[in-house]
């Protein structure tokens, strides 16, 4: 998928949290597939059992861009969530 796509993903997931209740209704097809891009199943069922109810989570697959560019667009969400940066292998 292109960065576009992400782009407007990310932007109706912050500009209206209901969709994020619609994203949370498809994770087991997400989770399929995030583990095709190397995001493993065990570390999503991890975080996942650390969520109270009724929370959520966001995976964003960047490409083309720092990983601090994407950090400092988050600020404005600083304190009301946790974020975890890793980086995949080409593969």
């Amino acid at each position: 998928m292109g960065g576009g796509f992400w782009g407007m993903l990310i932007g109706m997931v912050f500009l209206n949290p209901l969709l994020g209740l619609a994203v949370g209704a498809g994770a087991g097809t997400l989770s399929g597939a995030l583990a095709d891009i190397g995001i493993s199943d065990k570390m999503m069922k991890g975080l996942a059992e650390s969520f109270k109810p009724g929370s959520s989570a966001l995976f964003v697959l960047v490409k083309k861009v720092t990983g601090d560019k994407v950090l400092e667009r988050l600020q404005s969400f600083a304190g009301k969530g946790t974020v975890f940066q890793t980086s995949l292998s080409q593969d």
